[in-house]
């Protein structure tokens, strides 16, 4: 059948350029976030390992960025260059509409936009979480811990102190462990203490400081009843102290790092504070505004893609810039509005991709009804 046939080409030269432009939007943001890591101090003692998972679980946000500025900019220079060669003219002429010519390209961007909604609402709110959990670990500098006689090491959670310390052999002796468990930000709940005569320490690669603990006790204080104590004594014992704590509450997440369910979840539950809620709200909105793009760029760079046979390539790229710049700069601004006007909510948000999906539409119109 010819019309698969075209269309598989057709969609094999866009997937080329999709390709090209995925490499190079990945490539700039990942060196441009790389730069700003570094940038914050992780120079002073970082550890690879715990850099590359940094920028490891930050590639989901960048490929939900990068994917719909490449698609536009593929779609733009991929038709751009088949109509500059005449090719579109010719399928034209043997009687192909340009819907079939367009179709797969069509169901790219309908497959981008679902990819985007699970992206922008689940896995990379999840992944920015664990991204900014390992930053904050580097800047912390706790994979180079050298521990020091008769000094206060903190180390995740936990205040370690030894009275010697052997840095070749690891052992050490006098060792006191503390640990305060806060009901919220401020307040302290339970103290948890262990002491033991001697021990014995050794870095855990990509994990913590193990610690191996002799003739010892451990006790938990309740801080709201000094008189419960729970206390108890041991021969040898044995833990890790993590290089960052696994518990999401030790420190306050922003709303780009919560997945949508865990937004709605909390607006759910009640926001004390009317400005969070705003936040969350406009969180929410904006992650499915941004989805919808792909589909927003289907409909206006196709018939403008067809429209560059004689203006060349290179105002494919040019074109491109324009609409994300109009694009994204709307939907910023759209978050703003709403949040200042909250009766500008959510239609603020949602109105660059109306305007862009508005002028795709005319712009099919005149100039693909046309010929």
């Amino acid at each position: 059948m010819p019309v698969p046939i075209a269309r598989l080409y057709i969609l094999r030269v866009f997937a080329k350029f999709l390709g090209l432009s995925l490499f190079v939007f990945i490539s700039l943001l990942v060196m441009l976030n790389f730069v700003q890591v570094i940038n914050q101090g992780v120079l002073s003692g970082f550890s690879f390992y715990f850099l590359a998972k940094s920028m490891l679980y930050l590639l989901p946000n960048i490929v939900g960025m990068s994917l719909p500025l490449a698609f536009l900019l593929a779609m733009l220079l991929s038709l751009g260059a088949m109509s500059q060669d005449g090719e579109i003219i010719a399928l034209r002429a043997g009687g192909f509409s340009f819907y079939e010519i367009f179709s797969f390209v069509f169901y790219s961007a309908l497959l981008a936009s679902l990819l985007l909604v699970a992206v922008n609402n689940w896995l990379g709110p999840v992944a920015f979480q664990r991204s900014t959990d390992y930053t904050i670990s580097m800047l912390n500098r706790v994979t180079k811990i050298e521990l020091k006689p008769r000094t206060f090491q903190n180390i995740s959670d936990w205040v370690l102190y030894a009275a010697e310390v052997n840095s070749l052999s690891g052992e050490m002796r006098g060792v006191k462990l503390v640990r305060r468990i806060n009901k919220d930000d401020q307040t302290p709940a339970f103290v948890n203490k262990i002491n033991a005569a001697l021990g014995r320490y050794r870095m855990v690669d990509e994990s913590g400081l193990e610690l191996e603990l002799l003739n010892g006790q451990l006790s938990q204080t309740d801080c709201k009843n000094q008189e419960k104590l729970l206390y108890g004594r041991f021969a040898s014992y044995k833990t890790l102290l993590p290089f960052f704590s696994e518990n999401a509450a030790g420190r306050k997440l922003n709303q780009r790092e919560i997945s949508t369910w865990g937004l709605l979840a909390t607006l759910k539950a009640g926001v004390a504070d009317p400005d969070i809620a705003a936040k969350y709200r406009i969180e929410i909105a904006s992650r499915f505004a941004l989805a919808l793009a792909p589909l927003m760029f289907f409909l206006v760079g196709a018939p403008l893609g067809v429209a560059l046979d004689k203006r060349g390539r290179s105002a494919g790229f040019g074109l491109s810039l324009l609409i994300i710049f109009f694009y994204y700069g709307l939907t910023i601004s759209g978050m703003v509005l709403s949040r200042k006007y909250e009766g500008l909510f959510p239609w603020a948000i949602f109105a660059p991709a109306l305007l862009t999906g508005g002028a795709g539409l005319w712009l099919w119109k005149q100039k693909l009804y046309a010929k």
